[in-house]
């Protein structure tokens, strides 16, 4: 038995349902356009993930319910998804019991030679105190395991921190000339979900690697 972790009652789920049945996706089932619904819809992880080819994912840092949910989604679809954390919560654990694949490292720790992703996904990284990482040192991690044409998507709430990482793709020569680089402020709602409390906008980092 497949474990399904979608709420067919959201919106966006009714939506996805819609274009999986084939139907014109200008109008959801409600009356609804489309378009108005995509516009209202918070961002998630799978968002970013190709509908019309098997990719490898990478979640990193995934620690609630929401992500691995997002993670399970992209698993029952048939992509091939693993989720890293060096911290195992409960959320994690169910989602191993479901069928996911959950380790517990940090990204550093995955070999550059056999992983390779088309998206890496992280939401809300906070590197501080013992935990803090270079910018360039977090991005050249990331960076080195997106294969030809892959993203790094990054949703984060520290403006300063996601403009160095955004530096790092402008002023690097090395990484200016394999990867483009974009930064985009969001309204809270727009974002993925946060255990952190709003300051009002967050941040979303795209890396694409130069095919």
């Amino acid at each position: 038995m497949t474990v399904r972790w979608v709420d067919r009652n959201e919106p966006r789920a009714m939506l996805e349902q819609q274009l999986d049945e084939g139907r014109p996706a200008g109008r959801t089932s409600n009356g609804l356009p489309a378009q108005s619904i995509w516009r209202i819809l918070p961002q998630r992880c799978s968002d970013f993930v190709s509908r019309c080819a098997t990719q490898a994912v990478l979640f990193v840092g995934a620690e609630r319910t929401d992500e691995f949910a997002d993670a399970m989604r992209l698993v029952c679809e048939g992509h091939d998804v693993i989720v890293i954390n060096p911290r195992e919560t409960a959320a994690a654990r169910a989602f191993r019991r479901a069928g996911g694949t959950f380790v517990r490292a940090r990204v550093e720790q995955l070999p550059t030679a056999c992983c390779r992703f088309d998206v890496i996904c992280e939401n809300y990284p906070y590197p501080s105190g013992r935990h803090y990482v270079p910018p360039r040192d977090f991005t050249l991690a990331r960076l080195a395991r997106l294969a030809p044409g892959g993203r790094w998507v990054l949703f984060t709430e520290a403006a300063r921190y996601a403009t160095l990482l955004k530096a790092v793709g402008d002023y690097d020569e090395a990484v200016q000339r394999r990867f483009k680089v974009g930064l985009s402020s969001l309204a809270p709602e727009r974002a993925p979900l946060s255990a952190y409390p709003s300051l009002g906008t967050r941040f979303r980092l795209i890396f694409e690697r130069r095919l």
